[in-house]
């Protein structure tokens, strides 16, 4: 038996490798996660292998597993995703836009893409259709992108690595888009293998789904037990 790192009502976080604890849950439902991208810069745990670490993900996948969502760079390679199990065919793609872009390098970094795979989502009143498109507008304050008084994208900016070695996570997702992806494509259950800060968890948890998180870095599953415990949750909805 695995003991979980924090269990409440609506939430239970392990601490440990996904490739270890995956096979060991009851996956009902869909997993929404965020694996380190192939062409990642930032130093986590696994950023050093990216493709076999995915490929012996994807072999661990429960097939009790109705849906995977896999979410991406904009400059992320898709090729990436070749190793999804073929008894999870592609539904669609998703474009997570940024109202504000930011940039990498020569790349104007416009949002992210979510993969689609395995089954339609359950009909329901108000998701008739699944649509395509999430724009976000806001970023949590916890992790906004600038030091002291001097925004990211300012001219006196500080440099992009002071900036991220700064934030609590380095890579945390936006909840208005994970909030748009569990609403569009869960049913009763959402499990991330690759939790981070926990901002899937979060998204979940204010729309009364059951879930479940995996971080193999324990400071981040401190982090989002912290998070969890908001009454009120950030949105900006």
């Amino acid at each position: 038996m695995i003991k979980p790192y924090y269990k409440d009502k609506w939430v239970t976080i392990y601490n440990g490798d996904c490739r270890e604890i995956l096979p060991e849950l009851e996956v009902t439902d869909v997993i929404i996660t965020d694996p380190i991208w192939p062409n990642t810069t930032i130093k986590l745990a696994g950023s050093e292998r990216p493709y076999s670490l995915f490929r012996e993900f994807c072999s661990r996948i429960p097939k009790t597993t109705k849906r995977l969502i896999i979410q991406l760079g904009c400059d992320s390679d898709p090729r990436f995703l070749r190793t999804i199990p073929s008894w999870l065919p592609y539904l669609r793609s998703c474009s997570l836009e940024y109202t504000i872009p930011s940039y990498k390098g020569n790349v104007l970094n416009t949002g992210d893409f979510a993969f689609v795979f395995g089954q339609a989502p359950q009909w329901q009143k108000d998701r008739q259709l699944m649509p395509g498109i999430c724009r976000s507008n806001y970023v949590e304050k916890l992790f906004q992108k600038h030091n002291f008084t001097h925004h990211i994208h300012e001219r006196r900016a500080p440099a992009a690595k002071e900036v991220i070695d700064s934030l609590p996570h380095p890579c945390t997702r936006r909840l208005q888009h994970l909030y748009w992806l569990v609403h569009f494509f869960s049913d009763i259950q959402v499990v991330d293998p690759f939790m981070g800060s926990g901002t899937t968890l979060i998204a979940a948890k204010y729309l009364n789904r059951k879930a479940i998180g995996i971080e193999i870095e324990e400071k981040y599953c401190g982090l989002a037990v912290k998070r969890l415990s908001q009454e009120v949750f950030d949105l900006g909805l």
